[in-house]
């Protein structure tokens, strides 16, 4: 039963998933637009289908709105940090100089070996970039571009499902609660909504607000590229056991080395603030201790990239929770 339900979560998530995702995706839109839709319907007399796609396409005008405003702008910083590729070039050339230095004054390892040491790993690191790309490259792109056309045609389901959806919204509920044998698995759902997805949405939330603070920060220390690295942390707080700092702190030393003190000054402060952001959203978002320890978010994300490529970041917790709800409901682990 055990190798049964792993299997079956799996196939599910790996395959499954990526068919049902649009219609999932609209009854979740369906239902969070509903109780607007019936309001508008009652004081307007206006159908709630039509009321519910105006809705739909405001959330919808917005939502590309800014994503197309966050694509141009992570473009235009990507196309000037690639511009001033001989400035980082001279600058990582000056740093490491002076590290060597440093460690020839502090170790007295001769500053020309450490150097040729780092400049022999850097121009392999530059031989396997140059070896990436390849025909083979080609290929990607043309994959990138089928994909962006299956998610467009998917946005386009979405809207079309909320819709239809909206307007026979009690009539599938009524179903859904009729079936038998679906008492089962609305419990593991209910299960899966009070943790899992709780998580989640929390740690979603959280991520958003840390990425929206570091892009200001960095916006205030002047870098031309607080776009790129406020997303970069807000997804690096969002794994466990691992948070900004990872990055912040180093790049603190760095700045501090070559003198820039206000900034390495801005990086720890940065930290300061996302650290007391996170112990202050996290118990009012997940309302307590859910029972999910770190350590086994960390395990499941890890195992849900090998599974799942990039999407196992959310696929893998997921996963793991619906095998143990599943085991639950089936009395399998006692």
């Amino acid at each position: 039963m055990i190798l049964g339900i792993l299997a079956g979560v799996f196939l599910g998530y790996r395959y499954l998933l990526p068919v049902v995702f649009p219609f999932l995706a609209a009854w979740i839109l369906a239902a969070w637009i509903y109780p607007a839709a019936v309001k508008i319907e009652k004081k307007l007399k206006i159908k709630r289908t039509v009321a519910g796609s105006v809705v739909l396409t405001g959330i919808f005008a917005l939502a590309g709105g800014l994503l197309y405003w966050g694509a141009a702008e992570i473009f235009s910083q990507i196309k000037s940090a690639v511009s001033q590729y001989s400035a980082w070039e001279a600058q990582l050339g000056g740093f490491v100089e002076n590290c060597c230095q440093m460690l020839e004054d502090f170790t007295g390892i001769k500053a020309v070996q450490s150097r040729r040491y780092v400049l022999t790993q850097v121009e392999n690191i530059q031989a396997q970039m140059t070896a990436a790309v390849s025909p083979e490259t080609l290929v990607k792109i043309f994959a990138g571009i089928k994909g962006a056309l299956v998610a467009l045609s998917g946005l386009v389901v979405i809207f079309i499902s909320t819709i239809l959806i909206l307007g026979d919204m009690e009539n599938l509920r009524k179903k859904i609660w009729d079936y038998p044998w679906l008492v089962g698995t609305r419990r593991v759902v209910r299960r899966l909504q009070k943790t899992t997805v709780t998580y989640l949405k929390a740690q979603g939330i959280i991520m958003l607000l840390v990425a929206a603070v570091c892009a200001l920060g960095f916006w205030i220390l002047k870098s031309p590229y607080f776009l790129i690295l406020g997303i970069l942390l807000g997804a690096l707080d969002a794994l466990p056991l691992i948070g900004t700092g990872m990055f912040l702190y180093p790049a603190a030393v760095v700045l501090f080395i070559k003198g820039n003190t206000f900034a390495a000054a801005g990086c720890v402060l940065l930290d300061v603030i996302t650290s007391l952001l996170r112990e202050f959203l996290e118990p009012r978002l997940l309302g307590g201790k859910l029972g999910i320890s770190p350590i086994s978010v960390l395990a499941a994300v890890y195992i849900g990239v090998f599974l799942f490529g990039a999407w196992g970041v959310i696929l893998g917790p997921l996963a793991f929770s619906t095998v143990y709800e599943i085991g639950r409901e089936w009395d399998i682990w006692d």
